[in-house]
C-alpha cells in the first residue's frame, strides 16, 4: 500500500483541471470517490506539522500536544504508524513524512522531511541526499547552495532519476527562473527516488509526502486558472500567463501514472486544504538568522535553527535567558504602523519565533526595539519570501484507486486506524 500525502492540495482546483482534460491520472485516483476529513476547531492548530502528526498517530492535538515542526523527535511516548506497522511484521519505506521521527529498526528507506532532525536510512547516498535537500530547502529565501550541495544533487539525479524522465527534468530546469519551478524540481527528485526505491524494495507500506504543491498554493494560487477571485499577483512576482499550480500538479500526475501501473492500493490524503487568502500579505525571512538576531540585540550564546518560510527556533542556555529573549523580541515594532514584528512561543529553554510583520518594506522604515535598537536598511537583511495567496482550511480529503470503506466524512484521527487496517490486510494478501 502507498500513502501519497499530498499536503494541503485544493481538490476543487484539481477537479477543475481534470474537467479541462488535464491531470488524467489524478482523475483516475479520485474516481472511486472522496472522503472528507475534519480536523481542529482552532485556527492556530490548522498547521500541517500538527495535522500530519494526527494522521501518523491517530491522536487529536489535545492528545499528542505536538505544536511545533520537529517536536516529534522529543516525543518517544507517541507511537507512529511507521513503527507500529513494523512491529506488526510489515516492511516500511518513507520519503519526507512530515514531522515524523525515524524509529524504525530495519526500514527499507527513510528520508526525513527537511526540518525534522532525525536520521535518514537506506544507504550512504540517501543520507547525503537527505542532508543536501534539507540544506537547500532551509536556505530557500537566499537561494544559496554550495558546490558540494550541487554535486550531491547531481549524484542523486544520476542514481535515482530514470532516463525516460530526463527530458521532463531538463524542461523544468529550463524554466527554473519561473515561480514555483524550484519546488517542482526538488519534489520530482524525491518522486524519482521514491519510485526507484519502491520498485527495488517493494515495502508493504510506503509513505510519500509532497510539500511543493502546498508551497505553490500559498504563494501563487491567484495565478491558477481555477482561481475565481479578484486578486492578481504583480507581474514582477508571477507573470499572468504562468500557472505554477498546474505545473507542479502535472509533475505529480506523471508519477501517479507510474504508481497506478503497479496496481497497488494508492491512498491520497491532503490533511488540510488551502483556500484563497482575502488580503495582500507579505512574508519576510532573515537572510542570516543569527546575524539578524544579533542586530536585534541578542547576545551570542544562543542557537538558532531555521524552519519553514518565516519561522525559526531559538535554543537558549537557560529558561531565564529564554524569557529575556521573549520579552526583548516582543517589544519590536515597525516605524510606520507600529505593528509587532515577532510572535514568540516560549517552551522554557526554546522559543518558536515567527516574523509576523506582513506589509511591504518601505524606503526609510525600520524595526525598532528596546534600548533604542533600530534595524535600518531592512531590504539588506530580510529576504522577500512570498505574497500570501492561499490560507489553511480545516477540511481535508482522502481518495484512492480502490474503494475506500469509510463514511463520506470522518475525523482526521480516524484515518490512522484505516491506514493500519488496509496496510495489514493488503500485506496479508
Amino acid at each position: 500500500m502507498i500513502l501519497l500525502a499530498l499536503n494541503e492540495l485544493n481538490l476543487d482546483y484539481i477537479r477543475g483541471y481534470v474537467g479541462q482534460g488535464k491531470l488524467t491520472n489524478f482523475g483516475k485516483l479520485i474516481q472511486q470517490g472522496v472522503v472528507t476529513t475534519t480536523s481542529e476547531d482552532k485556527h492556530e492548530l490548522l498547521e500541517p506539522w500538527i495535522q500530519w502528526v494526527t494522521v501518523q498517530t491517530g491522536k487529536t492535538y489535545d492528545q499528542h500536544r505536538v505544536f511545533r515542526l520537529g517536536d516529534i523527535v522529543d516525543r518517544q511516548d507517541l507511537h507512529q504508524i511507521f513503527e507500529d506497522l513494523e512491529k506488526s511484521g510489515l516492511s516500511v519505506g518513507a520519503i519526507s513524512p512530515f514531522n515524523a521521527d525515524n524509529r524504525l529498526a530495519s526500514s527499507k528507506f527513510f528520508i526525513p522531511d527537511p526540518w525534522t532532525k532525525t536520521k535518514a536510512s537506506g544507504g550512504y547516498i540517501i543520507e547525503k541526499l537527505s542532508r543536501t535537500i534539507s540544506k537547500l530547502v532551509n536556505s530557500n529565501a537566499s537561494g544559496k547552495a554550495g558546490p558540494v550541495d550541487v554535486v550531491w544533487l547531481l549524484i542523486g539525479f544520476m542514481v535515482y532519476v530514470r532516463i525516460q524522465r530526463w527530458p521532463k527534468f531538463f524542461k523544468l530546469v529550463s524554466f527554473r527562473k519561473k515561480p514555483g519551478v524550484k519546488a517542482a524540481i526538488l519534489d520530482m527528485i524525491l518522486l524519482e527516488v521514491f519510485v526507484t526505491l519502491q520498485t527495488k524494495h517493494k515495502p508493504d507500506y510506503s509513505h510519500l509526502f509532497f510539500n511543493g504543491g502546498a508551497h505553490v498554493q500559498h504563494h501563487y494560487m491567484f495565478n491558477s486558472s481555477q482561481y475565481e477571485g479578484d486578486f492578481k499577483n504583480p507581474e514582477w512576482y508571477c507573470p499572468s500567463d504562468w500557472d505554477p499550480l498546474l505545473m507542479i500538479l502535472e509533475t505529480y500526475d506523471t508519477i501517479i501514472g507510474d504508481l497506478l501501473k503497479s496496481d497497488e492500493r494508492i491512498i491520497g490524503m491532503t490533511g488540510l486544504h488551502q483556500v484563497p487568502h482575502e488580503e495582500q500579505t507579505f512574508y519576510w525571512r532573515p537572510m542570516n538568522h543569527r546575524d539578524f538576531l544579533i542586530r536585534c540585540g541578542l547576545k551570542d550564546n544562543f542557537n538558532v535553527i531555521p524552519r519553514m518560510s518565516r519561522d525559526f527556533l531559538i535554543e537558549a542556555v537557560s529558561t531565564k535567558q529564554a524569557l529575556e529573549i521573549e520579552n526583548h523580541l516582543s517589544q519590536f515594532t515597525d516605524s510606520v504602523k507600529l505593528k509587532p514584528i515577532f510572535r514568540v512561543d516560549n517552551r522554557g529553554k526554546s522559543l518558536f519565533v515567527e516574523i509576523i510583520y506582513d506589509d511591504d518594506l518601505k524606503e526609510g522604515m525600520s524595526f525598532n526595539g528596546p534600548k533604542e535598537i533600530s534595524l535600518k536598511s531592512l531590504q539588506n537583511i530580510l529576504a522577500f519570501v512570498a505574497i500570501k495567496n492561499g490560507k489553511h482550511d480545516g477540511l481535508g480529503f482522502m481518495f484512492s484507486n480502490k474503494k475506500i470503506d469509510l463514511p463520506q466524512k470522518i475525523n482526521l484521527t480516524e484515518a490512522y486506524s484505516y491506514l493500519v487496517r488496509m496496510a495489514i490486510n493488503d500485506a496479508g494478501n
